[in-house]
């Protein structure tokens, strides 16, 4: 089963490669591939017995760190726990990248607290920083949420002078007010008898962005998350530019 999930993620991920080179150099098609992506969310990690960091190889431990289940219903409804370190191959949302993935979440009803914290080792311009996207990235927190404060689409999950230890807690749209509404399920697991490895997976849908899809093929930007000028494909944002 969980070969599967693998495969399934990895021919996902191959398909979304092959329509971000379709859309190069085409606003229209940039764009309309952005809000596809941002349909859903997808992800597979793994946590082997040694991992390899800056310092040299570093051993997991006996119990590998990827335990529990997780269900989101909007950003409204939480049910369970969860806590993971791990190697993911993620889509999230219109983000792609290969990160190191540190999280926990604990939630029950509206109560919840989330920590998520991001080390990525291979991201598309959605999921890093200082690239052509820098502009559309503060577009998106100025465009912010009067009831809770929240940007409109969070993407990056990395310490900040601001959030030094991520994301906890309030506010309730962690992932941004635009994508409230999604709906996932994260479940992680622990080996620690024969493979001494840890093996996550997540999946998710978010029914309002396949409207916003709709639109966006007619052009019709309604949530104000275009980041490429419809024709040129240039940057909509360009860096320190509203």
């Amino acid at each position: 089963m969980a070969r599967r999930i693998r495969l399934q993620a990895v021919l996902a991920l191959v398909a979304l490669a092959g329509l971000s080179l379709t859309a190069a150099g085409c606003g229209y098609l940039k764009n309309v591939r952005d809000d596809a992506l941002d349909v859903g969310t997808l992800a597979v990690g793994i946590v082997p017995p040694v991992v390899p960091t800056d310092e040299g190889p570093k051993a997991v431990g006996f119990l590998p760190p990827a335990i529990g289940a997780y269900l989101e219903v909007t950003q409204f409804f939480h049910l369970g726990a969860i806590y993971k370190a791990t190697g993911d191959l993620e889509w999230d949302r219109r983000g792609l990248d290969v990160t190191v993935d540190r999280r926990w979440k604990l939630g029950l009803g509206p109560a919840h607290q989330v920590y998520i914290e991001q080390t990525p080792i291979v991201a598309n311009a959605y999921k890093s920083t200082d690239n052509e996207l820098d502009g559309w990235r503060d577009h998106m927190d100025n465009l912010v949420d009067p009831v809770f404060g929240a940007p409109a689409k969070t993407l990056i999950y990395t310490p900040t002078e601001d959030r030094p230890t991520g994301l906890v807690g309030l506010p309730y749209l962690s992932r941004g007010w635009q994508d409230w509404e999604g709906i996932s399920v994260e479940v992680a697991i622990p080996e620690p008898f024969i493979l001494h490895s840890g093996f996550y997976a997540r999946a998710g849908v978010d029914p309002s962005q396949v409207v916003d899809l709709l639109l966006s093929v007619f052009c019709i930007d309604m949530y104000g998350d275009a980041a490429y000028k419809l024709w040129s494909g240039k940057p909509k944002y360009p860096t320190g530019q509203e």
